[in-house]
C-alpha cells in the first residue's frame, strides 16, 4: 500500500530540483511548492493510479522502476535514472495511463491544480502590459460599437476625462471584446483615488481586479527582475484573472493618481471568456491547414509528447519570441499545458496575433 510521509521543506526542495520543470523555479516559487509535496514509497506490484481516473496529484520518480500501461497495453518501463523520469509520471487528468510499480519506490507527489497555478505563475513572466503606442488610438475607430457609444456610457469617474477608456479600446485585447458588452464593462468599472507609493497589487497576493491608470505613473517590480514603469493608459492585473493565479508582480505608484478597476468575475464574463476562442479537435482536424499548432510547455513535456505538428514555444518566453510569430496567421494553443495556455493564448491576442485555444490536445499526443 502507498505510504506518505511530510518531510520539511528543506528536505523537499533539493528533491524537487531534480525534476522539470522545478528545475527552472525560483527559491520562492520552490518554497511554496515543496508546501503542497510530501513523500511517497510504494511496494512492488502496486497501483499508483489507473487509466481514465482524476489525476488530483503529480508523481516524480525518486527511486525504482514504474510501469505505464496505455489504452492499447502498450507498457513503457521507466527507471528514476532515465530522462523520462526528469518529469511526472502523467500530466493530464483523467490520467491517459495506468501506472504500476515493479520494483519497491520512492516518489514524490505535488496537488496537482497548485503546481498548474504554480507554473503559470512562474512562467508568465509578470504582470506586464503591452505598450500602447503613439498610433493606438486609431484603432478605436475600427470598434463597431453599436449601442456603445462613449459619450452615452454613464461611468461614474470623478475628474476623469475618459482617456482611460479610449487607451483601453485601442488595445489589441479590446477589439475581441463583443460590441454588445462595451457598454456594460465600461459602467462595471469603478474608481480609486490613490496616493503617491500606494501598493496597488503585492506580488503573490490574490488577483482580485484589472487595472486602468486614468492618471498617474506606477511601477511594476518582481523578484525575477522585473521593472517597468506604466504611464497615464496602461493596464494591468489581467494575468492573474485569466491564469487564476497569484500575482507575479508588485505594482507601486510613484506618483498621485486615478486607477479605474474591474472585479474579477466582470473582466472574466464580459472581457476574457467572449473573447477567448477555443476549439475542438474535431474541429482544428477538418481544418488543419488554417492552423499553426502551438504547445507553450517546457521543452521536456514537450519532447515526451506532444501534438503532432505542434510548435514548442514556451511560455517562459513567449514574450521574447513573440517576434517570431507571423501576422495573419491563425494560432491554436494546445490545452495540455493548463492555466499556462490560457495565459499564453491571452497574450498572443493581446499582442494582436489570432489565437484561440485547442481543446483535447491530450488525447493526441504522439
Amino acid at each position: 500500500m502507498v505510504k506518505d510521509s511530510k518531510m520539511s521543506d528543506s528536505e523537499l526542495i533539493p528533491q524537487l530540483t531534480r525534476f522539470s520543470p522545478f528545475d527552472t523555479f525560483t527559491e520562492q516559487y520552490l518554497q511554496q511548492v515543496a508546501e503542497h509535496a510530501e513523500l511517497t514509497t510504494a511496494e512492488k506490484g502496486e497501483l499508483l493510479f489507473r487509466r481514465g481516473k482524476p489525476a488530483h496529484h503529480r508523481y516524480y520518480l525518486l527511486e525504482g522502476r514504474v510501469d505505464l500501461v496505455d489504452a492499447n497495453f502498450e507498457t513503457l518501463t521507466v527507471d528514476a535514472s532515465d530522462d523520462r523520469a526528469r518529469t511526472t509520471l502523467t500530466d493530464t487528468s483523467p490520467t491517459q495511463v495506468s501506472a504500476v510499480a515493479k520494483s519497491p519506490l520512492q516518489l514524490l507527489k505535488v496537488e496537482a491544480d497548485f503546481l498548474d497555478l504554480a507554473m503559470a505563475w512562474s512562467q508568465s513572466g509578470g504582470d506586464i502590459p503591452m505598450d500602447t503606442g503613439p498610433d493606438a488610438l486609431a484603432a478605436v475607430e475600427e470598434i463597431d460599437f453599436d449601442a456603445g457609444n462613449l459619450s452615452q456610457m454613464q461611468v461614474e469617474v470623478e475628474e476623469s476625462g475618459g482617456d482611460w477608456m479610449s487607451s483601453l479600446l485601442s488595445s489589441s485585447m479590446f477589439t475581441r471584446v463583443p460590441p454588445a458588452h462595451i457598454q456594460q464593462l465600461f459602467s462595471r468599472f469603478e474608481a480609486r483615488v490613490v496616493k503617491s507609493g500606494d501598493v496597488i497589487v503585492k506580488e503573490g497576493g490574490s488577483g482580485d481586479y484589472f487595472y486602468v491608470i486614468d492618471r498617474g505613473r506606477a511601477k511594476v517590480s518582481s523578484i525575477s527582475g522585473v521593472d517597468v514603469t506604466l504611464e497615464a493608459g496602461s493596464y494591468f492585473g489581467e494575468e492573474a484573472l485569466v491564469a487564476d493565479s497569484p500575482r507575479n508582480a508588485t505594482v507601486t505608484m510613484e506618483t498621485d493618481g486615478l486607477l479605474m478597476r474591474l472585479g474579477k468575475e466582470d473582466f472574466t464574463t464580459l472581457m476574457h471568456e467572449p473573447a477567448q476562442a477555443t476549439i475542438s479537435m474535431e474541429q482544428y482536424q477538418a481544418e488543419a491547414d488554417k492552423y499553426q499548432l502551438i504547445d507553450v510547455r517546457m521543452p521536456l513535456e514537450y519532447r515526451i509528447n506532444h501534438v503532432s505538428g505542434s510548435r514548442n514555444l514556451p511560455l517562459a518566453r513567449l514574450r521574447e519570441r513573440m517576434g517570431e510569430l507571423e501576422n495573419g496567421v491563425a494560432y491554436a494553443v494546445t490545452d495540455d499545458a493548463g492555466r499556462r495556455s490560457q495565459v499564453a493564448a491571452y497574450l498572443m491576442c493581446q499582442a494582436g496575433f489570432e489565437a484561440c485555444i485547442l481543446q483535447g490536445a491530450d488525447k493526441h499526443h504522439q
